[in-house]
């Protein structure tokens, strides 16, 4: 089997290994993988009606291989070492269609919190429009992000499938594959929603929006990671391969949020998960239900972001727990 290596590379892991990569380090090791500059328009304010959803989506806004080729040559991908931009927001890559997937951040604490919405588009388009809410709230409430804290939000991972409208067509990115069978752990080319079969892509991160989400997290690790998605009223935690579930993260969301923690998701048989892949690399990430594909259950949602926040803050050492802010949002 040949072995295609991206010229993306660490220039350290080129020196590390010279002797094997040559030919991939070579005079464009230091070469990377650009981050758009550019600035997203603010979100539009969104309520939480189901006769608003479809007025505030319409507010808001592949690989070149051929699939026989990409099987037989799997390409392996090293991450550029290139910083990400240290704004408020920019974009970590374009989807098929050249939509930006944009991420908000707050705080410059020691603990990253990420939350992503949006990874199934339309058909779950309620998280992006949490996702938005979410944003609006922490910048118009800076002080509702603790000292040790920094939040990064990506409201909508999957900007494709939420133009093409609400069925289930629109869970998929604009090549048709279901962008949450696409990630590393347990991977097959083979997949399924229920019983219905969905794309899984032809191989591992072959999509621009999964392959930007991975480079990103290789890049800047979060230390846990929320995927909202939309209607079984429950929370389930990434595990792969025998990794230990991070079992007091799906305590902590059940009693912030109300949703049923569920250690067992045996609905049927999901493969390629944004989350197992997460808990692979010793990353908590859960994956959080809203029980309606219509609201962004936003209160909730925010109470829990609330909890995750002062769990860090008793849990994490060299942290002032009389500052008023902590006794605040944790009392």
């Amino acid at each position: 089997m040949n072995w295609r290596i991206t010229k993306a590379v660490l220039p350290s892991i080129c020196i590390l290994i010279a002797g094997v990569l040559t030919s991939a380090c070579g005079a464009n090791a230091s070469a990377s993988t650009p981050v758009s500059q550019a600035t997203p328009t603010d979100p539009d304010s969104a309520t939480a009606t189901a006769a608003s959803l479809e007025a505030t989506r319409a507010s808001q806004e592949g690989s070149s291989a051929n699939a026989t080729e990409a099987a037989s040559e799997p390409e392996i991908i090293i991450p550029t070492a290139t910083a990400y931009p240290n704004r408020p927001r920019f974009s970590i890559g374009q989807s098929v269609e050249g939509r930006e997937l944009w991420l908000w951040q707050f705080g410059s604490g020691e603990i990253t919190i990420t939350l992503i919405g949006g990874i199934h588009g339309g058909f779950e388009g309620n998280t992006v429009v949490l996702g938005n809410m979410l944003v609006e709230h922490f910048r118009d409430n800076p002080e509702d992000i603790l000292p040790n804290i920094r939040l990064v939000i990506i409201p909508n991972a999957n900007p494709d499938g939420y133009e093409n409208g609400v069925d289930l067509n629109a869970r998929f990115n604009a090549n048709g594959v279901d962008l949450n069978r696409n990630w590393g752990c347990d991977w097959q080319p083979t997949a399924f929603v229920r019983d219905i079969p969905v794309d899984p892509g032809p191989r591992p991160f072959s999509e621009p929006e999964s392959f930007a989400l991975r480079q990103y997290f290789l890049v800047d690790e979060p230390d846990v990671v929320l995927f909202y998605h939309s209607q079984l009223g429950e929370i389930f935690l990434g595990s792969c391969d025998g990794s230990p579930q991070a079992a007091w993260l799906g305590d902590l969301l059940e009693d912030a949020t109300g949703y049923t923690y569920n250690p067992v998701f045996n609905y049927y048989p999901i493969t390629g998960d944004a989350t197992n892949w997460l808990a692979e690399r010793g990353i908590p990430a859960a994956t959080v239900e809203l029980e309606t594909r219509a609201l962004p259950e936003f209160e909730v949602n925010l109470a829990g972001i609330f909890a995750l926040q002062c769990y860090y803050a008793f849990n994490e050492p060299d942290v002032d727990l009389t500052d008023p802010q902590i006794d605040r949002l944790c009392d």
